[in-house]
């Protein structure tokens, strides 16, 4: 009789469980699954086209959600489709590149700059916000992906610095320094500069650069690790006047011990 009881109650806690289970979270299951069979469908070539429809079928309101199901589903069935199926779902609903791309990032951190750029190229007045988003999702790629974005969107240059510091609140104070009597525009020298700076200060403070640049920031706004003040050098004086070469010509010889004869020219 206990042994039935206890058949009972155990299958009475298994039906509630399902009873339970979350609606939403279930559907989010099954749409991924549905977008993977349609994915599987398609050949590698078909894919990316094929993905871009899935996400232009939806409501407006619903195509950021669907364009990071596409790309995980995409990441799921063939990795390497993922960069084209970014660029695709780019081109035809440029709104919701950010999130493509950050979704795509943040599951393929090693293609984050490949990522980035495919959807910059394919969505260049989203260039910002995809650079933000993009180094949301992975902050410590933030130097490649500013860069690569900034070689598709040159007009954006000013932007893209600006989103990668508010991306990585910590990476702020590094890149002010870095940008001082740099050209706005030259990402690549600014994000340069400031990987330099950031490999520096690392160092000084014995932890590594991933974690320099991932440490939460303080209560106070201001950085876990703060940025060593500017080295200080003597001013540089030119010489003045115009360099002359000497030769044989133009000297005079001085015998030992006779000293300089003035007189002559």
């Amino acid at each position: 009789m206990k042994s039935i009881f206890l058949r009972f109650c155990t299958g009475a806690v298994v039906v509630a469980a399902c009873l339970n289970t979350d609606p939403v979270s279930a559907g989010k299951v099954s749409e991924l699954d549905l977008v993977k069979k349609d994915l599987k469908s398609a050949t590698a070539a078909e894919m990316p086209a094929k993905a871009s429809q899935l996400v232009s079928q939806v409501k407006p309101d619903a195509r950021e959600a669907m364009a990071e199901t596409v790309v995980t589903a995409t990441s799921a069935v063939r990795p390497v489709a993922v960069i084209a199926v970014v660029s695709a779902v780019a081109r035809d609903n440029p709104d919701v590149a950010p999130a493509a791309a950050a979704k795509a990032a943040a599951l393929q951190p090693k293609e984050a700059a490949s990522i980035a750029r495919a959807a910059a190229g394919a969505a260049r007045t989203q260039a910002v916000r995809i650079v933000y988003a993009v180094c949301k999702a992975v902050p410590t790629k933030y130097s490649t992906v500013a860069t690569a974005v900034a070689q598709v969107a040159p007009e954006a240059s000013k932007g893209i610095v600006a989103a990668v510091t508010e991306a990585v609140p910590n990476l702020k104070a590094f890149v002010e320094r870095a940008s001082a009597g740099v050209n706005a525009t030259s990402v690549g020298s600014i994000m340069g500069r400031t990987e330099s700076l950031v490999r520096t200060t690392a160092q000084a403070a014995k932890t590594t650069p991933e974690k320099l640049i991932t440490a939460p920031v303080l209560a106070s706004g201001a950085p876990a690790f703060a940025l060593p003040p500017p080295i200080v050098v003597p001013p540089y004086h030119p010489l003045s006047g115009t360099p002359t070469e000497l030769n044989v010509t133009n000297t005079v010889e001085v015998p030992p011990g006779g000293g300089r004869d003035y007189s002559c020219p």
